[in-house]
């Protein structure tokens, strides 16, 4: 959303985000979609890290099916190779999100209104990323330093990580 901020879109998505919550599949698949297009663009790609997506079962849903194929085709289903789960307690959560400084709405109210939202509708998206086998949990409650370590150790432990990463194909990889 950074490279696209002075749009329309971003404009309405931020005032969504600053008020009600996860935005909808209509909201950021456009997003998304220019954003896999530059990525794809790159020389050398071998994967691309989607953050924070899919929050909710609507966005999940939106990407039954490769919502850009139009635009981007892309051979085989479209789903994600991996989907990283990173933990964090609710106290390290509203402290890191408290601390970040990007948005100046930021406030406890906000923050206990999407964290609720998240514990909501977050876990029919885990346990489907779970029940298909693609989920790595990974403890994120350390510091930085620990967080990447605990992070690097995880994926090195992991045949789904070491299969998704051997393969020279483009990759997907989805960072709840």
């Amino acid at each position: 959303m950074q490279a696209n901020r002075n749009t329309p879109l971003a404009a309405s998505i931020q005032e969504k985000l600053d008020h009600q919550g996860f935005l909808t599949s209509a909201e950021l698949n456009p997003l998304l979609g220019l954003a896999i297009e530059h990525a794809m663009q790159q020389k050398d790609l071998k994967g691309i890290l989607i953050d924070g997506f899919p929050r909710c079962e609507e966005q999940l849903n939106s990407w039954a099916q490769w919502p850009f194929q139009d635009k981007l085709p892309l051979e085989g289903d479209g789903k994600p190779d991996v989907v990283l789960l990173l933990n964090v307690t609710r106290d390290n959560a509203q402290a890191r999100y408290m601390a970040r400084g990007r948005d100046q709405n930021d406030s406890l109210d906000k923050f206990a209104k999407r964290f609720t939202e998240y514990l909501t509708e977050g876990p029919p998206v885990e346990r489907y990323y779970r029940e298909a086998g693609l989920l790595i949990d990974v403890d994120n409650n350390g510091t930085v330093e620990e967080n990447i370590a605990g992070l690097k150790r995880k994926l090195s432990e992991s045949s789904l990580w070491s299969h998704a990463v051997m393969d020279q194909e483009m990759r997907s990889f989805f960072l709840l």
